[in-house]
């Protein structure tokens, strides 16, 4: 079995990684608050309109610097991890899944096949429904999630990363088989999606262009996550016949 501590590596490495981006992020807005002298498009000018050579700039100039050369460190160590991991492997032969998001998936999700809440196997249906892969899936006031919006961005973020691959590799194939055999679906239902607010397209009408697209990303996103699952089976019924 894998251990635990494979994931609990990577959730810390990808916490740690978040906190400097959101840094970097917000030193960069802030320098530009600073340095910047144009109105914004109302008319108001926000900005200090700091010279270059200010000495706040240097300082926060230098910190920035810091923080970019931190987040590298950190990238490149999660990278490095993830080629590590049991299922380095599988990830480095998928292509436009690049381990930075990989392993920010993995965090999220913990390891594809055990459920380590109940110490047991999961199955892929439970993994698509963690990852938010469940049709019709909104949060609502007051109620409790039983899936991760972390999840559900990370695999999101893996999809459309294949699919600005080439015609001729996996994951861009399969979208393009997907969408050429929806290209005549007709909606079994009112559909919210593809009609005005508060007037649903009626059953028996075809699908927008917005509808396909988004029925190809999200079977993209399944099979994605379904391969990990299985190759996660695999190497737990590896470890355990090896154990025997």
């Amino acid at each position: 079995m894998m251990h635990s501590s494979h994931y609990a590596t990577l959730a810390f490495l990808c916490a740690s990684l978040d906190d400097i981006e959101g840094q970097r992020i917000a030193t960069e807005n802030r320098l530009r608050a600073l340095t910047r002298s144009e109105a914004d498009s109302d008319g108001e000018i926000r900005g200090l309109g700091l010279p270059e050579n200010h000495p706040d700039i240097a300082v926060f100039t230098n910190y920035l610097a810091a923080l970019e050369t931190n987040e590298t460190q950190f990238t490149k160590m999660l990278e490095r991890h993830v080629k590590a991991h049991p299922l380095g492997p599988f990830i480095t032969a998928q292509q436009g899944v690049g381990y930075k998001q990989a392993g920010r998936l993995l965090a999220a999700t913990g390891d594809p096949y055990w459920n380590t809440l109940y110490d047991r196997p999961r199955t892929v249906a439970e993994l698509w429904a963690y990852c938010g892969l469940v049709p019709g899936l909104k949060r609502k006031k007051g109620v409790v999630d039983n899936w991760s919006g972390e999840a559900k961005m990370r695999v999101w973020l893996i999809s459309q990363s294949t699919l600005k691959q080439p015609k001729g590799t996996t994951w861009r194939d399969l979208w393009d088989l997907r969408r050429e055999a929806t290209r005549e679906r007709v909606h079994a239902e009112d559909c919210i999606r593809c009609g005005p607010s508060g007037k649903p397209a009626k059953a028996g009408s075809p699908w927008s262009l917005a509808h396909a697209k988004g029925d190809a990303d999200r079977y993209v996103a399944k099979r994605l996550l379904r391969e990990l699952w299985r190759e996660s089976k695999r190497l737990h019924e590896a470890s355990e016949a090896v154990a025997a």
